[in-house]
């Protein structure tokens, strides 16, 4: 259960397999192994102990170095995200504890502010003229050792990466993974699905985004190649996806809507992908079931499950012939538990639901981290002990339809309107099924109310739509309290860091 141990003999075991491809060059495993072992010397020479790692970088060969020498230096990762406000940045690294930093000075923007605004940290960079940052950040230490790598042994539960969410107050929430945590992910993963040294892996999200774990271990503790796309190639993957012959992907749902409204979606388009899965939001059926004829080699499943639970922790296979039954409120189900985890459903009192109800997915098992950093009030609203067990409540919808598991939504997106109770999911639902249309978020007004009058949808769509026609299909599914009173069209929809359609920017476009 040691992935320091695993990750050591991959890199002696495919030395000479590619290791990486990034910006047209592929780096070996052996090439990989030098620089990662040397970031592990520097972060054990300035203190010879298990820690924090800060990683300020985004995509380069030194990011993923970095990544790689802080775990075998028995340490634990937290990256940073060049697209977040500096801010943000800021007070994820104060609440890591973290006093060392792996940087990349050509792979982050606005490093130097972020250094400008802190004291004496330990940074390390690889790729950079030691002297010159010496000069130009006097408040920080630029020297260490370049000694022999000793030996740190890890254990089960000790941290291996520290990933961020938004919080509720406006302060990230900080979840510690465990090797133990990760390695069961992993082993419930490649029970179902073996992945081998000639596979070819994309690399869909950003490091701060849990689903890229996913990607570079399964990748690199296989002797696999882990391939990383430029931003742009990312929002439309398919040439390069075919270019490379990609075997294995993972992506948001979000994705499949642009490359649906470019149109390079065709039958049999990618036909490399032999793995190809998705999770971060709900993925809409018809768009699915689009994939599956694209990829027709590829085994497709449908993923779930939130960081406290270490990526994924359910899954559903599908293919073209799939069958949609009208509980799935059209969209694919997330299906049943991995090895080693539970999810069960509860009502409002935690009672366990033992019908076909709709409940509040709750969840625990090996993959379930145990808190919040440094966060005890919201580790005690969410992580409680059922049957002397650890559970997490997920604040998620579900329901049990013929022994599989449906996401109907967040507990928080019901909503009242005009003194009506109203699903926001199942607006979203209805709006989708409209023909030309590809995606939709629906947003309750006035934005921060604490009830509602009306509701705006956002569509885009990849043809000329009737507004009115619109409202008039909806008027047929849905009560008039239900139907949306404004109607906007957009290019494109705004995304997350993670790739998730960012309601926060859609409630942005409304406020006066």
């Amino acid at each position: 259960m040691n992935i320091q141990k695993i990750l050591f003999q991959s890199l002696n075991n495919f030395s000479e397999n590619n290791a990486l491809y990034i910006d047209d060059k592929y780096y070996t495993y052996s090439f990989l192994k030098q620089f990662s072992v040397k970031t592990a010397k520097s972060i054990l020479n300035i203190e010879n102990k298990k820690q924090s790692v800060i990683i300020m970088g985004s995509r380069s060969f030194y990011t993923y170095a970095g990544i790689l020498g802080t775990i075998i230096s028995g340490s634990y990762y937290t990256p940073l995200n060049e697209t977040f406000p500096i801010e943000r940045n800021i007070n994820i690294i104060k609440i890591s504890q973290a006093k060392t930093i792996v940087l990349d000075i050509e792979d982050f923007k606005n490093y130097e502010t972020i250094l400008d605004n802190l004291e004496n940290y330990n940074i390390i960079c690889l790729n950079g003229d030691i002297n010159d940052l010496k000069k130009r950040f006097p408040k920080h230490n630029f020297d260490y050792k370049d000694n022999n790598l000793e030996n740190i042994e890890v254990c089960d539960d000790d941290t291996i990466y520290m990933l961020f969410t938004s919080g509720s107050t406006g302060v990230p929430k900080g979840i510690k993974i465990s090797h133990y945590n990760i390695y069961n992910y992993i082993h419930a993963f490649i029970k179902r699905n073996p992945i081998y040294s000639d596979d070819r892996f994309i690399q869909m999200n950003d490091l701060t985004f849990d689903l890229s774990v996913h990607s570079l271990f399964l990748s690199i503790l296989h002797g696999a190649c882990l391939y990383i796309p430029s931003r742009s190639e990312r929002i439309n993957p398919v040439k390069f996806i075919n270019d490379y012959s990609i075997t294995n992907i993972l992506m948001v749902p979000s994705s499949i809507a642009f490359m649906k409204k470019m149109r390079v979606l065709k039958d049999n388009s990618l036909m490399s992908v032999k793995y190809l899965s998705f999770c971060g939001e709900t993925l809409p059926f018809d768009n699915a079931i689009l994939m599956a004829k694209a990829a027709p080699n590829a085994k497709l499943e449908n993923l779930y499950g939130p960081t406290e639970a270490t990526i994924a922790c359910t899954y559903f296979e599908f293919d073209k012939n799939t069958e949609e039954l009208i509980e799935y409120s059209g969209s694919m189900p997330i299906g049943n538990a991995y090895d080693g985890m539970n999810v069960e459903l509860f009502d409002n009192n935690l009672n366990k639901i033992i019908d076909n109800s709709i409940g509040q997915i709750v969840l625990s098992g090996k993959q379930l981290t145990t808190g919040y950093v440094n966060n005890k009030e919201q580790t005690k609203e969410k992580f409680i002990m059922i049957d002397n067990k650890l559970h997490y409540i997920t604040g998620d919808l579900g329901r049990v339809i013929n022994n599989k598991l449906v996401f109907l939504g967040r507990n928080d997106s019901q909503v009242q309107i005009k003194g009506y109770r109203v699903e926001i999911f199942e607006i979203e639902h209805a709006i989708s099924k409209i023909n030309g249309i590809i995606s939709n978020a629906v947003i309750p007004t006035p934005v921060g109310a604490v009830t509602y009058e009306n509701t705006t949808a956002f569509i885009t769509c990849n043809t000329n739509i009737d507004l009115i026609k619109i409202k008039e299909e909806l008027s047929k599914k849905l009560p008039n309290y239900m139907v949306p009173n404004n109607i906007i069209i957009l290019d494109n929809m705004p995304l997350n860091s993670n790739g998730k359609i960012d309601r926060n920017q859609l409630k942005k476009i409304l406020q006066p």
